[in-house]
């Protein structure tokens, strides 16, 4: 595990002001702690996939978005929220207005957020790799191998620091010791020429190193694309599948007219 000190668990409106103040976040935790969140290896959710190119599988996000990482008896585990993350959970929620799910993602799309988890397994408890050392040893790094460091806190805005503070509470609440030894971490997302670190829609990566641990996003991801779509066998992929990969057959990125295919699956 990272290097520093860990804390020992027994058991493991549509104004800006306004979305954080009437509790938006937890329009996002919803996503965050499905069926089994650790893990990540089986989402419940089987949504069905819209032909309209902005609907998400908000299983298939939250797996694309989580990533895990076991070696021995540590486990690392990171989530990636871009813009697309927000946008899904504003959507399942119900409660936001179009104009106001826009507001809330000009505030959140200059930054990558990053939630951040590092324990070691004991006997009879995890051992959590404390906030200071998450923040300090935690870097991203874009497609051309450049790094970046977490923002500090007076590099951030506030609505983006707030969010961070009520969420951090909220995962407690809701799941435990996991939960509050969560932490979020804001970088920018432009490089020095102004270019975005990481688009999830595009392709590249976006690597997360916490200590000597690295968490590799393959972009783009294909949660957030059409599905690709098999026009022999009339079976459905993952977005960024360009072929079928039991047949080699090419596959077409546009989804068939009126088809609300299940991703996977075959188109009746």
């Amino acid at each position: 595990m990272i290097d520093g000190v860990t804390s020992t668990i027994s058991n493991a409106g549509n104004s800006r002001a306004g979305l954080f103040a009437l509790g938006i976040p937890c329009a996002a935790l919803w996503l965050l702690i499905g069926d089994s969140f650790v893990s990540a290896a089986s989402y419940a959710a089987d949504s069905a996939v819209s032909s309209n190119a902005d609907a998400v599988d908000t299983g298939a996000l939250v797996r694309d978005l989580t990533l895990n990482r076991q070696v021995g008896s540590r486990l690392t585990v990171t989530i990636w929220m871009p813009d697309d993350f927000w946008r899904t959970a504003f959507r399942n929620s119900g409660n936001i207005s179009a104009q106001g799910v826009e507001q809330y993602l000009a505030v959140v799309h200059p930054y990558v957020l990053i939630a951040v988890l590092d324990a070691q397994r004991g006997i009879t408890a995890f051992r959590f790799t404390d906030s200071e050392t998450l923040s300090t040893q935690t870097t991203i790094e874009d497609s051309h191998g450049a790094v970046y460091s977490p923002l500090t806190p007076d590099a951030v805005g506030d609505e983006i620091r707030n969010l961070t503070q009520m969420m951090r509470p909220m995962l407690a609440n809701m799941m435990g010791a996991m939960g509050q030894h969560m932490e979020f971490l804001v970088f920018a997302n432009a490089d020095s020429a102004g270019n975005p670190i990481a688009d999830p829609k595009r392709s590249g990566s976006l690597t997360v190193h916490v200590g000597d641990a690295s968490m590799r996003y393959r972009l783009p991801l294909g949660s957030v694309l059409p599905p690709s779509l098999d026009p022999k066998t009339r079976e459905s992929f993952p977005g960024n599948y360009r072929y079928n990969p039991y047949t080699g057959d090419k596959l077409t990125q546009t989804p068939a007219p009126g088809s609300a295919p299940q991703r996977g699956s075959k188109i009746r």
